[in-house]
C-alpha cells in the first residue's frame, strides 16, 4: 500500500497560505545558506589538511587542463581554413557529452535527494508546499553534481579566449565580456540537464517504483552503445592520421553534434560569437538557452507538484516479490571459487560484495569510470602512439598506469575506506558470527583485493597490448599494479580501522572528512613512490635510445637491469609495508574498539 502524505489544509486563506509559502522558501533558503556557511567553516576550522589539499588538487588540476586547452587551440590554428570549423565541433561534442553524464548524474543524484534523504522525508510532513521541497532538493543535486562542470569547462573558454586569431571585426583575443558571459552561459546551461534529470527521476519513480535498478542499468548499457557506436564511427575514418581525409571523415562522422536543436549547439554558438565580440548572435543564443531552461525547470516543478508525493509513497510502500536467482548462482559459485577461505571471512566478503552490487551509486560510478579508461585503451592505436617510438610509447604506458592507480585510489577511499565506519552501528550483527574481529578486517581487505586487481590487471594488460609493448614490460607493469592494489587496499582498510567515524550513516561524508582526506593524501603518495621509482629508469634508458645526443642521462642495457631490479624490490618491500603496516596498526585499533 503506497504512503500518501497530505498537502497543506485548503481551508486556509489564499493570502495566508501564500505569506506561509513565501516564508518556508526564506527557511529553506536560510538553511542552505547556514548548511554551507558550516560546512565550510567546519573544513578551514577543523579539517584544514583537507581544505589545503582539495585547493591544491583543484589548482593543479586546472592549471594542466588549461595548459592542455591552450596547447590544443595553437595546434588547431595551424589548420587555417578550418579553424573556426574544428573549435566549433570541439565545442559541440564537448558540450553534448557534458549534457549526457550532467543528466545522468543529475537523475541519479535528485533521485536519491527526493526518494531516499531523511530531510525530504521530514519536509513532506510539513506544510511546505510540494514544489518547493523539490525546488529546495534540486538546488543541492545541481550544485553537488555541477562543480566539475565549471571546473572542465572553466579552463576551455580562458585558454579559447587567449588564443582567438584576429578577424576584420576584432583584434586578437577575447573581450573581457566574454569571460563574464561564460560564466552566464555555464550557469544558465546546468538548467537543462538538471531538470531533464529530475523529470526522468520522477516519472522512474511514478511508473517503475520497483525497477529502479533496472532502469539505471538499461540506462548505462544505452549510454556505452552509444559511445560505443560514435567510438567505432571515428575508428572506420578513412584516411591516415591528422591527413586532410582523416579530417575530413571524423568531422562528417560528428556533424550529428552539430544539430540545430541541440542545447549544446546554442552554447558553443553564443560562446563563439561573443568571443568575436558580435553581441547580437550572443544575445540571442543566451535567450535561447535561458527560455528553454525555464521552460525545462517549470515543467519539472509542475511535475514534481502533481507526482513527487505519489512517486514518495509508491517507492517506499513498494517491495518487489521477485526471488533473486542471480544472487544465489553468486553465492554458490562465490563459495566453490573461494572454498580454501575461512566460511566466516567468506560470508563477510560476500556480504561487501552484495551491498557494492546492491547501491546503484557504487557500481554505477565504478563502472563509468574504468569503461571510459578502457574505452580510451581501446583507441590506443587509432591515435597513433602504437606506431611511436619505443620512448613515447614507454612513457604513454606509465601515464596510463599512474591514471588507472589514481582512478583506483580514488575508489578505495571513497568506497573502501568508509565500509568499517558503516559497520560500527551494526556491528553487534557481526559479533555474533564465529569470528574474530582481525578476520573482519582481512575479510574486507580481500573483497577490495579482488575486485580492484580483476578491473586493474584488465586495464593494464589492454593499454599495454594496444601499445604494443615488450612482454617483458607487461609483465613489469602486472607486477606493479598488483602491487599497488594491494597496498592500497591495505591502506584504505587500516586507516579505516583506525579512523573510524561512527557517528556517520553517509560514505560519501565519512570519505570527505579528515579520515578520508589523509587516506587519500597516503595514497598518493604511495603511488608517486612506487610509480617513479620503476619509471625513472625505464625513461632514461628510452631517452638514451631515442634521443642520445640531448640526454643528459644515459642508461645502458646492463644498467637498466641493476636499476629497475633495485627499483622492484624497493617497490615489493614498499608495498609489503603498505598493505602490513596499516592493516596490524588498524587491527591493534579495532580490537580495542568499544562498541
Amino acid at each position: 500500500m503506497s504512503l500518501v502524505l497530505p498537502e497543506p489544509a485548503a481551508g486556509a486563506g489564499r493570502a495566508t497560505v501564500e505569506t506561509y509559502d513565501a516564508r518556508a522558501v526564506r527557511a529553506l533558503r536560510w538553511l542552505r545558506w547556514r548548511r554551507f556557511r558550516n560546512t565550510l567553516g567546519g573544513m578551514v576550522a577543523d579539517s584544514r589538511l583537507r581544505a589545503a589539499m582539495i585547493t591544491f588538487c583543484s589548482a593543479v588540476f586546472w592549471t594542466g587542463l588549461f595548459l592542455l586547452f591552450l596547447g590544443s587551440f595553437h595546434f588547431i590554428a595551424g589548420y587555417i581554413d578550418l579553424a573556426n570549423t574544428l573549435v566549433e565541433y570541439l565545442f559541440s561534442m564537448f558540450f553534448l557529452s557534458l549534457l549526457a553524464m550532467l543528466l545522468f548524474s543529475n537523475g541519479i543524484i535528485v533521485h536519491a535527494a527526493l526518494f531516499r534523504s531523511p530531510e525530504s522525508t521530514y519536509l513532506l510532513t510539513t506544510p511546505v508546499s510540494t514544489d518547493r521541497i523539490f525546488a529546495h532538493k534540486l538546488v543541492e543535486a545541481v550544485t553537488f553534481s555541477s562543480w566539475a562542470f565549471f571546473l572542465l569547462g572553466s579552463p576551455m573558454l580562458v585558454a579559447y579566449g587567449l588564443t582567438i586569431q584576429a578577424t576584420p571585426t576584432s583584434e586578437a583575443g577575447a573581450p573581457l565580456a566574454f569571460y563574464l558571459l561564460s560564466i552566464v552561459f555555464l550557469l544558465v546551461f546546468i538548467v537543462i540537464p538538471a531538470s531533464l534529470g529530475a523529470i526522468v527521476a520522477l516519472v522512474v519513480a511514478n511508473v517503475f517504483p520497483k525497477r529502479e535498478k533496472s532502469v539505471l542499468a538499461l540506462a548505462i548499457v544505452s549510454g556505452l552503445a552509444a559511445a560505443g557506436y560514435v567510438g567505432w564511427r571515428l575508428w572506420s575514418a578513412p584516411g591516415e592520421t591528422l591527413s586532410g581525409d582523416w579530417l575530413g571523415g571524423v568531422l562528417d562522422r560528428l556533424a550529428f553534434c552539430q544539430n540545430p536543436l541541440w542545447p549544446s549547439r546554442w552554447m558553443s554558438a553564443g560562446l563563439m560569437a561573443a568571443a568575436r565580440g558580435e553581441w547580437r548572435p550572443t544575445a540571442y543564443y543566451l535567450m535561447l538557452l535561458s527560455s528553454h531552461a525555464g521552460l525545462a525547470y517549470l515543467v519539472a516543478a509542475v511535475l514534481a507538484r502533481d507526482l513527487y508525493r505519489r512517486g514518495y509513497g509508491r517507492v517506499q510502500g513498494g517491495r518487489s516479490s521477485r526471488k533473486r536467482r542471480g544472487f544465489r548462482l553468486m553465492d554458490a559459485a562465490f563459495h566453490r571459487l573461494f572454498f580454501f577461505l575461512p566460511n566466516p571471512i567468506r560470508l563477510l566478503i560476500l556480504k561487501d560484495l552484495r551491498t557494492f552490487l546492491r547501491d546503484s551509486t557504487q557500481w554505477s560510478q565504478f563502472l563509468i569510470f574504468f569503461g571510459l579508461l578502457a574505452f580510451y585503451f581501446l583507441n590506443i592505436p587509432r591515435l597513433g602512439y602504437g606506431a611511436q617510438s619505443p620512448y613515447w610509447r614507454n612513457l604513454v604506458s606509465f601515464l596510463n598506469l599512474s591514471v588507472t592507480a589514481l582512478i583506483l585510489s580514488t575508489f578505495t577511499s571513497r568506497f573502501i575506506f568508509p565500509q568499517l565506519s558503516l559497520e560500527g552501528r551494526n556491528f553487534w550483527a557481526l559479533g555474533l558470527l564465529p569470528a574474530r574481529r582481525d578476520q573482519i578486517l582481512w575479510g574486507k581487505f580481500a573483497f577490495s583485493a579482488g575486485i580492484s586487481l580483476i578491473s586493474t590487471e584488465f586495464l593494464v594488460v589492454l593499454s599495454d597490448l594496444m601499445l604494443r609493448l615488450n612482454p617483458w614490460m607487461i609483465v613489469l607493469h602486472v607486477g606493479m599494479i598488483a602491487v599497488l592494489c594491494l597496498g592500497l587496499s591495505g591502506i584504505s582498510v587500516g586507516l579505516g580501522a583506525r579512523l573510524p567515524n561512527l557517528r556517520e550513516s553517509d560514505p560519501s561524508k565519512i570519505a570527505a572528512g579528515f579520515g578520508g582526506t589523509f587516506n587519500l593524501l597516503v595514497s598518493l603518495v604511495f603511488i608517486f613512490t612506487v610509480v617513479t621509482a620503476l619509471a625513472v629508469p625505464c625513461h632514461l634508458y628510452f631517452a638514451g635510445q631515442d634521443f642520445p645526443e640531448s640526454a643528459r642521462v644515459v642508461l645502458s642495457r646492463g644498467d637498466l637491469r641493476f636499476w629497475l631490479t633495485a627499483a622492484v624490490l624497493a617497490s615489493l618491500a614498499l608495498g609489503a609495508a603498505a598493505t602490513i603496516i596499516p592493516l596490524r596498526i588498524g587491527i591493534k585499533a579495532f580490537n580495542r574498539m568499544e562498541f
